[in-house]
């Protein structure tokens, strides 16, 4: 069948791609119905299979590998939540003797029992009640130990208990991790940093408590122990004539040149009567007289001397036992009683009592 131009209705040829009359362009004859569908649905179909299985991969992919990760915390599996709340257990050691508690407070609590000094104990850091006072949960489930009672570094043995004393610090100094060589510095303290003395060591250092609950370390203990009181000092003493020599000397020199000035004041003094003259002497005698001082003997802390009518005292801060110990120590006899052998006179240590007691714990006397 011929052909017919769309644009000047000339007839052309069936073949013909142009009107031979207008040279417009002619449409081709449309293919059959059973000729032209096959070929577009395999052409279509193809792709189609190969983009639909490369998204499914893709899908698939995405679910195993990616969307885990993407998915937020509070999505994740309970089981993991539950590992992430419980803390690491840290191994600890106990500085004194500890107390273990049923539960983690100081009050309404049962002392299941005690670890002695050095005791390894392993656990978790509980802070959730108090955050002021922390406390070990002990891993084997069998209580709860206070934090300040321990140290992550096992503590040295302790040859000699200072008590806890507080001492203020007579200088600077350095205050180590541990006793060994190669410890780190701890802290560095100025002078008069008020410091708590737990004990000596073996190998010369001074345990000491810290703020915050810490513990450290103080080189040359017997160096520190001699300055506990103050400027250490000699004490000559002759218990049989009851001469101090040395700085304890001239400090009873003092007080007996002051002593001696008022009796000399006393007696220039005019007075309207013998019962005035009296009685402004028995003002005088028989009163002793007092000086504090803060001075170390041998780790005694002398606190003061005393100037009396016919005797002299040195006042120690220290209990009468420790100090006939160290007199002992440097080669003087004591009875047990504390009495020094003399001939005519009394000399002896013994606890304070009356005005002396303001003066220390301990008198050494000597006299009439």
């Amino acid at each position: 069948m011929n052909k017919v131009c769309g644009s000047c209705g000339a007839a052309a040829a069936n073949n013909a791609a142009f009107c031979a009359s207008c040279g417009h362009a002619l449409q081709r004859a449309a293919a059959s119905t059973k000729g032209a569908a096959a070929p577009k649905k395999r052409r279509w179909g193809v792709p189609t299979v190969f983009v639909l299985g490369i998204l499914a991969m893709a899908a698939l992919y995405f679910w195993l590998f990616i969307a885990d990760d993407l998915r937020p915390d509070d999505a994740a599996p309970a089981i993991a939540s539950q590992s992430d709340d419980r803390a690491e257990a840290q191994i600890f050691f106990a500085m004194t003797e500890a107390n273990i508690r049923d539960k983690p407070a100081m009050t309404g609590s049962v002392i299941l029992g005690k670890m002695p000094r050095g005791s390894q104990l392993t656990g978790i850091v509980r802070s959730d009640a108090d955050p002021s006072v922390a406390w070990l949960e002990l891993s084997d489930g069998n209580g709860f130990v206070a934090l300040a009672n321990l140290s992550q570094v096992k503590p040295p043995v302790l040859v000699k208990s200072l008590d806890d004393q507080i001492w203020a610090a007579d200088g600077a100094l350095d205050v180590w991790a541990t006793t060994l060589p190669d410890s780190n510095l701890l802290d560095r303290v100025g002078e008069g940093t008020q410091l708590t003395l737990v004990g000596t060591t073996e190998d010369n250092f001074i345990e000491v408590k810290l703020s915050g609950d810490r513990y450290g370390y103080l080189n040359d203990a017997q160096a520190i122990i001699a300055r506990l009181g103050g400027k250490p000092i000699m004490i000559a003493f002759n218990p049989q004539t009851c001469a101090f020599s040395g700085e304890i000397g001239a400090e009873f020199a003092k007080i007996g040149a002051q002593q001696q000035a008022k009796w000399q004041a006393l007696e220039a003094k005019e007075f309207a009567d013998e019962a005035a003259r009296d009685k402004a002497y028995a003002a005088v005698e028989g009163k002793s007289k007092y000086m504090k001082l803060r001075r170390s003997f041998e780790g005694l802390s002398l606190t003061g001397i005393g100037q009396h009518y016919e005797s002299q005292s040195l006042y120690f801060n220290e209990p009468p036992a420790q100090v006939i110990a160290v007199f002992r120590a440097q080669g003087f006899n004591i009875g047990r009683d504390g009495l020094f052998p003399s001939t005519d006179l009394y000399a002896g240590i013994s606890a304070t009592r009356g005005e002396s007691a303001a003066y220390g714990k301990t008198e050494l006397s000597c006299g009439v």
